[in-house]
């Protein structure tokens, strides 16, 4: 940390507290360009995070000043700096998780935490209809032709291009367009996370969950957030708890949906989020080097060739199809992955 950084952040912090007695330390970095801190004073934790994009905080703060009003599980914010660029935030626990899925693998207890995230899913998706203006959201109102256009080449562009992978330009956009239409239809829409998956959800000493990293939100798919967290490459859900909690969410939700209707949904959902994913491994891990994300590309590698094979529907897109397929003759220890 920097002098005039450390300087900064602990004005701030001791401008709240009203005293010095306190230790900041930095949390690892991730895909963001956040910087987040733990705050430890003789009896309290918070979470300091610093982050120059003030439009992406702003949407931040409404969308928890707006969660938190329906009594939804989101940190508190206690203060923000008149640039808007630094804020205080509660601390809700030690790990993510994600962390304990990576000691405990699969037991009861991560199965009761994951079968309370779906549930925690549904009820936040149901309280906030008809409660989020959309126009507030960061770099999206609503998941439509354009970000699901980026999502596309984001795929292509970071992933098939850096890779040099084989395919007929003209007929795979011709596709794009297809899928986009596709998802733009899908009903019915609820307020999207965008990223919700085990690593932005914390668990505390009583296992209660608390969702974070929502500031992308955006109006979209229901299924869209199901998907990227029950099919997340990381995590690597038995087959069997996936298709445990997609009945659970299906049960919870089946005045919404006809059961034909809600795969459709899911797997263009899988669809479109195992390409964004890919896009975010390429350029995060093959081009910026960050090693989670070089060690996650195989398996999301494996994931969208299990959906191509699988799903009738990929029938629609033979040129996609064709692109996915040679996704298999990569070899792994080409892709610098550790």
């Amino acid at each position: 940390m920097h002098q005039n950084e450390e300087i900064l952040l602990k004005n701030f912090v001791s401008d709240y507290i009203k005293h010095s007695e306190f230790s900041i330390y930095i949390l690892p970095g991730s895909g963001s360009e956040r910087k987040n801190y733990i705050v430890q004073t003789s009896d309290s934790k918070y979470i300091l995070t610093y982050n120059k994009r003030i439009e992406e905080n702003e949407s931040f703060f409404y969308l928890t000043e707006s969660f938190l009003k329906l009594d939804l599980p989101v940190p508190e914010i206690f203060k923000i700096n008149k640039e808007r660029t630094l804020y205080l935030q509660e601390y809700l626990g030690e790990k993510t998780l994600s962390q304990i899925i990576d000691i405990e693998v699969y037991n009861s207890r991560i199965h009761t935490l994951v079968k309370n995230v779906i549930l925690q899913l549904s009820h936040f998706q149901n309280k906030t209809l008809g409660k989020i203006n959309f126009e507030k959201s960061y770099e999206f109102q609503e998941y439509n032709h354009l970000p699901i256009l980026h999502d596309l080449y984001y795929f292509k562009n970071f992933f098939a291009d850096v890779l040099e992978i084989d395919y007929h330009k003209g007929r795979l956009l011709k596709e794009f367009e297809t899928i986009v239409q596709e998802i733009e239809n899908l009903q019915p829409k609820t307020v999207m996370m965008r990223d919700f998956q085990a690593r932005n959800i914390m668990v505390n000493s009583e296992d209660r969950l608390f969702f974070i990293d929502y500031q992308a939100a955006m109006w979209g798919p229901a299924t869209y957030d199901l998907v990227s967290f029950l099919f997340q490459a990381k995590a690597n859900f038995p087959t069997t708890w996936q298709e445990e909690f997609l009945d659970l969410y299906y049960q919870l939700n089946q005045d919404k949906f006809d059961i034909n209707g809600f795969r459709k949904n899911v797997n263009y959902c899988k669809l479109i989020r195992y390409l964004q994913v890919l896009g975010a491994y390429g350029f995060r891990g093959l081009i910026q080097q960050k090693e989670h994300f070089l060690k996650s590309i195989p398996r999301g590698i494996q994931n969208i060739i299990q959906l191509s094979n699988e799903w009738e529907e990929m029938k629609k897109y033979p040129e996609l199809s064709k692109l996915i397929s040679r996704l298999k003759t990569l070899k792994y220890n080409n892709l610098n992955t550790k």
